[in-house]
């Protein structure tokens, strides 16, 4: 059931003064509790705490007639303690049987509250328990022989008389708030309702399309912000209306600098809006006249207009377009749209992936190159462990080539497996780096030295010109450092012909990382070798992944065209570079620049 306003505040206002008056209510009557609680106890223990009725209490413990005389006393000092028909005393043995009381001969013993059964422990007892009818005090006497309890009770007469006052008047209170609040709220109601209704009439006639209407406004009230906003709003939207022109140039503006081609074609094929992207992409001359027809015939895609309206929407993925000398892989995705309420537009959007395409191509490639690179060294194994176990009386000397083979072959898988293993730490970025600090020239000089025997085996001359004063501390991770350089300088040794010249040179030089900052000290290694060398158009691939100048060679010699890759990748993350140099038929030469403070942490790259 729908509420009108006027009914709302009328329920609020009852609902509020209701509860401010049950909260004000329940608050007094246990403001009057409390204190006819603490007063009763502040009295006896004021009482009790003199000395001289403290005194005398426990001195006529040694009398027979004790209870007797301490009566006498009590009553003596009644004004103190306030005794009367309401308020009365007992005079306890430990078990709880009365010796003497001042209530008459009507008296009936007491119960065994939790004050009384305090006292009998020996402690007096004055907590006062909520809801109870009655407030207690038991006050425990001990003398030289004898021991009591003085049990002061009080019967609430006189604070449930003023309880049962303050409850009428709230009563009283309440009803005539009620009174006020219904009255109050039927006229703050109109005040509110009146206004409202005003605006209503006026939002009915904005959405008639009467944007001119404005309401009055007089009142400085929020009803008289809602009025101006109102008023705001009508000026706002016929304001908007005139702007909405601007804002189809402004989309047509954005679309325009979009990267992705968009066309779009009216019922008839003629062309309403084309971005530069697609001019681009399909070679149309700014000005050129192209419809529908026309374009799908320059993107080499046959789509009439008759099969775009019953088909909705057309994709084409990763389909190869050229426009003169160029060629461009887009996705091409065709759709209709609705324009002047019941004409049917078309809409072509081109997307340029050709750099994607080349990415997926790249993968492909790789894949198949990790497959040949692991099928090689399976079918040698294979091939020798089946020529061993057909052949059970071959030599032993042939026998053993054979598993030579095998053993040879599994250390070439474990090579590739390992360097793959280390790519893909630096693709996902979970390559673990340990820095530390270390003479370069020291590490430099170390590394040359345990591949003369190398060289000399291969009857080559390693020559090395490093001096370990001029280089200095670097700070890097010194395993991978020794990782890079040993294979560059073991690749000079392995692909030199016998009897060739490896120099190692190592210098210290200055250098900036980047444009705007200070020169720092680097380290340039460069490892020149006088080999057949490598052909011009082999070296912008030379560190591609599985890349090898001459795949034959390299296989005999056990190599898996990930060494540079890897090094590459090591020398970067050292904020390093690495670039080769070589002429064929006369040598290479392997260029590695390292700055002293690499900046790499012991930590994933």
């Amino acid at each position: 059931m729908n509420r009108t306003l006027n009914s709302k505040l009328v329920q609020i206002f009852i609902i509020f003064i209701i509860s401010v008056m049950t909260v004000v209510g329940v608050i007094l009557l246990n403001s009057v509790f409390d204190f006819y609680r603490n007063d009763f106890v502040e009295i006896m223990d004021e009482g009790f705490g003199r000395e001289n009725i403290s005194g005398e209490l426990v001195s006529n413990l040694s009398d027979s007639s004790h209870a007797k005389r301490n009566k006498e006393l009590l009553l003596t000092y009644s004004g103190i303690f306030g005794f009367d028909s309401d308020r009365l005393f007992y005079i306890l043995d430990m078990n709880g049987n009365v010796l003497a009381t001042n209530a008459g001969e009507s008296w009936e013993t007491p119960e065994k509250t939790a004050n009384l059964l305090s006292a009998m422990n020996g402690q007096t007892g004055k907590k006062q328990a909520l809801g109870a009818d009655i407030m207690d005090y038991a006050y425990y006497i001990k003398g030289e022989t004898n021991e009591c309890i003085i049990y002061v009770t009080d019967s609430l007469a006189q604070m449930k008389s003023l309880t049962w006052m303050l409850f009428s008047i709230i009563i009283q209170a309440l009803l005539i708030g009620l009174i006020i609040a219904v009255i109050l709220s039927f006229f703050l109601a109109q005040a509110i309702t009146l206004p409202l209704e005003k605006i209503t009439a006026g939002t009915m006639k904005i959405s008639s399309g009467d944007y001119s209407h404005r309401l009055e406004n007089s009142s400085k009230d929020e009803i008289g912000v809602l009025t101006r906003n109102f008023n705001s709003m009508a000026q706002v939207i016929e304001n908007t209306l005139d702007a909405v022109n601007g804002e189809k140039e402004k989309l047509s503006k954005i679309i325009g600098c979009l990267g992705d081609g968009v066309a779009a074609f009216d019922a008839g094929g003629h062309l309403m809006f084309i971005n530069k992207s697609a001019r681009v992409m399909i070679g149309v001359h700014k000005g050129e006249e192209i419809d529908f027809e026309s374009f799908c015939s320059k993107i080499d895609v046959p789509i009439s207009p008759q099969f775009l309206k019953m088909s909705k929407n057309i994709n084409i993925k990763e389909h190869k377009i050229k426009n003169h000398s160029e060629e461009f892989i887009v996705d091409v995705e065709f759709a209709t749209f609705s324009y002047d309420k019941s004409e049917t537009g078309f809409l072509a959007v081109v997307q340029d992936v050709t750099e994607k395409a080349l990415l997926e191509k790249s993968r492909r490639e790789f894949i198949a190159n990790v497959s040949h690179e692991l099928r090689t060294p399976l079918t040698s194994i294979k091939g020798a462990t089946e020529t061993v176990m057909m052949d059970d009386e071959m030599p032993e000397s042939m026998r053993k080539r054979f598993l030579g083979i095998v053993i040879n072959e599994s250390d070439r898988m474990t090579r590739i497996v390992k360097d793959l293993l280390v790519l893909s730490r630096f693709d996902n970025r979970r390559m673990q780096w340990q820095s530390a600090s270390f003479s370069a020239g020291a590490m430099i000089n170390q590394i040359c030295t345990a591949l003369k025997t190398s060289a000399e085996h291969r009857k080559h001359s390693l020559e090395c010109y490093c001096d370990e004063d001029k280089l200095g501390t670097m700070t890097a991770d010194k395993e991978r450092i020794e990782q890079v350089l040993t294979n560059i300088i073991g690749n000079a040794i392995k692909y030199t012909p016998e009897g060739g010249i490896i120099v190692v040179k190592a210098e210290s030089i200055q250098q900036k990382k980047k444009e705007h900052l200070r020169p720092e000290p680097f380290i340039r290694v460069s490892v020149k070798d006088n080999g057949i060398g490598i052909p011009k158009e082999d070296l912008p691939r030379l560190f591609e992944r599985f890349y090898r100048v001459d795949k034959a060679r390299t296989s005999d010699m056990g190599g898996t065209g990930l060494g540079l890759s890897i090094a590459k990748e090591i020398v970067e993350a050292h904020n390093g570079s690495i670039f080769v140099e070589s002429e064929e038929n006369i040598g290479t030469t392997v260029v590695i620049e390292l700055p002293l403070e690499t900046g790499i942490e012991s930590k994933n790259a």
